[in-house]
């Protein structure tokens, strides 16, 4: 089977009482099940902090797919300081 050029991930089924509506071992694209993570303020109750962790904890989450890595020397700069001038 070929990788879906889409990022996709899924609830592993042990995690579903913590995702409630969310049904668990079925693939959606990664963004799709991130808004639904944001959208009922799921991530703040599960971290107590929106900017400590991933949004989509990856023991909760399987993930597949999406485009293939970037090399380091293409990678955008992470941080404004990393700019050059």
């Amino acid at each position: 089977m070929r990788e879906p050029r889409v990022r996709e991930g899924r609830l592993r089924p042990r995690y579903a009482s913590l995702y409630p509506d969310l049904t668990p071992g079925v693939w959606l694209p990664a963004c799709v099940l991130a808004e639904f993570v944001l959208e009922r303020g799921l991530y703040q109750r599960r971290t107590g902090s929106a900017a400590r962790d991933r949004l989509l904890d990856e023991s909760h989450f399987e993930f597949r797919g999406g485009p293939p890595p970037m090399p380091d020397w293409k990678r955008p700069y992470e941080r404004l300081g990393d700019a050059a001038p």
